[in-house]
């Protein structure tokens, strides 16, 4: 599967590490990584990662972003980091600008970043972003993650989130319009408030002209994963 990041995992932890920002009104770190996992499924074994961390008051944020993954016992795949600027828009979203740097995969596109990101209520979050490459190719993403608490250390996390390309990418096989799309079923358990660990299943799908370019050529168009990992807060 060709996906821009590991299975458009993203930046999962950026709305919460952020709402945990914009709730302080003097300057404090927050963040940490919602996903340190691993994947397994009829293409081998992935490990990925997924972490945010942000510094800022109640109004202005710095955020950093940080992405990655790769073959279980095998190289980096994918890397890159994302740097914002994030500016609070009323009480539950966040303005951001800033830039993206792809360090693997080859070619190390820089990308200029503009997005949103907000929470409805304590149990959804959501978010979507816009990249311009130095190469003039635009791209976007965009997520929605919700929590339904079974126990108090138990819950629910459905995710489903979409890749989208404003052109074609012919070194990436990829169309205009919606490229990939991932839906995920997490259950989570708090072992700590910091600390959780979770299992669930990840369906990965290519979409559009993209998807029916892969399908000409005999490439897999959809992959369905079994995961399992944890994640920590500062």
């Amino acid at each position: 599967m060709r996906f821009a990041l590991p299975g458009l995992l993203f930046y999962a932890s950026t709305p919460l590490a952020c709402g945990t920002a914009m709730a302080q009104d003097a300057a404090s770190l927050t963040g940490g990584f919602d996903l340190v996992e691993l994947r397994t499924g009829d293409d081998g074994d992935a490990f990925i990662w997924d972490g945010a961390f942000a510094y800022g008051n109640g109004s202005d944020q710095a955020m950093l972003v940080v992405q990655g993954g790769g073959a279980l016992g095998g190289q980096i795949d994918e890397a890159q980091a994302r740097l914002f600027y994030g500016r609070t828009m009323g009480g539950n979203s966040v303005l951001l600008v800033g830039v993206r740097k792809d360090f693997k995969p080859h070619p190390r596109d820089t990308h200029a970043v503009v997005g949103v990101q907000g929470q409805i209520g304590s149990r959804l979050s959501w978010e979507s972003y816009a990249f311009l490459s130095d190469a003039g190719r635009l791209t976007g993403e965009g997520q929605i993650i919700y929590a339904l608490p079974i126990t108090q250390r138990l819950y629910l996390e459905p995710r489903v989130a979409v890749g989208w390309s404003a052109q074609k990418i012919d070194g990436e096989g990829v169309r205009p319009g919606f490229t990939e799309a991932e839906t995920a079923l997490r259950l989570r358990y708090r072992l700590t408030a910091r600390i959780n660990a979770h299992a669930g299943l990840v369906l990965e799908s290519l979409l559009g002209g993209t998807r029916a370019l892969a399908r000409s050529q005999g490439e897999a168009v959809t992959s369905t994963v079994a995961v399992m990992g944890f994640g920590f807060s500062l």
